[in-house]
């Protein structure tokens, strides 16, 4: 006899685990851990017209058996049949606001679906306070199914274990952790070298050294160094125990997971002032606008010349990032797909 949840994991087709992926394996791991019982449908990988086949076209079929369907990595069948209830996951509406950061035929399908996906849904999940305001007011028919459950904290980041990486040499070092699009604003820490006092190496996470002169942004190249995209996460989390600090200058997130691992590495935030980041840091990060590359070099040369505020911003930090429990997600998570297997439960 099948359980009643299906969980569509699509996403482990993906070669790079970026955030969505992320969220979505520590989820079904916290979820297997919180009792949920389901399973999991995964097609094969294979080209992108392919796997959006299979999530429309075969997925479907799969659901019946089940329940409720759970899609954690914001796209889902929207024909699905009437008995099966859906649970989706929306990150964010960065393909709206921001639709120079990616291929005109991904933006094309996302305008299409996404709002098909919405109409369907019995339950729509997503990260931020500020995420769910967009979601409503771009698309009026989520209002009333919107939930906001924010991710937690992999114990990979932590304060204890290796620091730093056998790429990076041993003096101090920034970090970034993003990609070259647009959005991602990588060029304001590029300016924000040139105008710091002090010189400031900076590591770039996700970054390869063709994607970063695309940028189009003059660097001095001794202190930039681009390793590429790293899937491991405990790499990633020695890297950010032995920084400086981490720099995190997007012009758009629906949450920005880097900067509460950094911070629970120990690691202190310089942070866009964007609302998302006012929302999950606080007052942890130092906070700078994200045009000016002449404050981010001031905020920089602050950091690293301020002993007490690199101290206090750290203890900030690492307080901040224990509010964020993947554990604590996964039994909200399941609290919504359980009232999504008994409707009827959830009356008086």
């Amino acid at each position: 006899m099948h359980p009643r949840t299906l969980i569509n994991s699509k996403w482990k087709t993906h070669d790079r685990i970026t955030g969505v992926q992320r969220y979505a394996r520590e989820l079904t791991k916290a979820l297997a851990d919180a009792g949920l019982d389901f399973d999991q449908a995964c097609p094969n990988p294979g080209p992108t017209w392919k796997l959006t086949l299979w999530e429309q076209r075969i997925l479907p079929q799969h659901a019946r058996a089940y329940q409720t369907l759970f899609c954690p990595a914001n796209m889902a069948p929207f024909a699905l049949h009437t008995d099966v209830r859906l649970v989706v996951t929306i990150h964010c509406l960065r393909f709206f606001f921001h639709p120079e950061n990616y291929p005109r035929s991904f933006v094309n399908w996302y305008r299409f679906a996404i709002p098909r996906v919405i109409t369907r849904a019995d339950s729509i999940l997503t990260v931020s306070q500020t995420a769910a305001d967009e979601i409503g007011r771009i698309y009026p028919q989520a209002i009333g199914k919107l939930e906001v459950i924010s991710p937690g904290v992999s114990n990979v980041f932590n304060v204890q274990g290796a620091r730093g990486d056998n790429q990076i040499p041993s003096e101090s070092y920034w970090v970034f952790i993003g990609n070259a699009a647009p959005a991602k604003n990588l060029r304001v820490v590029l300016e924000a070298m040139q105008h710091a006092v002090q010189p400031h190496r900076t590591v770039l996470l996700g970054v390869n050294q063709y994607q970063l002169d695309a940028i189009g942004v003059a660097y001095p190249p001794q202190q930039v160094i681009p390793l590429g995209h790293i899937n491991d996460t405990d790499r990633v989390a020695a890297i950010l125990r032995g920084a400086t600090g981490l720099l995190a200058p997007s012009l758009y997130e629906s949450f920005d997971l880097p900067i509460i691992e950094a911070m629970a590495c120990g690691c202190p935030v310089i942070a866009s002032d964007i609302p998302v980041h006012r929302e999950i840091g606080q007052d942890a990060p130092m906070y700078v606008a994200p045009d000016q590359g002449d404050q981010w070099g001031e905020a920089m040369d602050q950091l690293v010349n301020d002993f007490a505020i690199a101290q206090f911003k750290r203890a900030q930090g690492l307080a901040r990032a224990t509010d964020f429990c993947w554990s604590r997600a996964a039994m909200q998570v399941m609290s919504i797909i359980n009232q999504a297997n008994d409707p009827e439960s959830t009356n008086p």
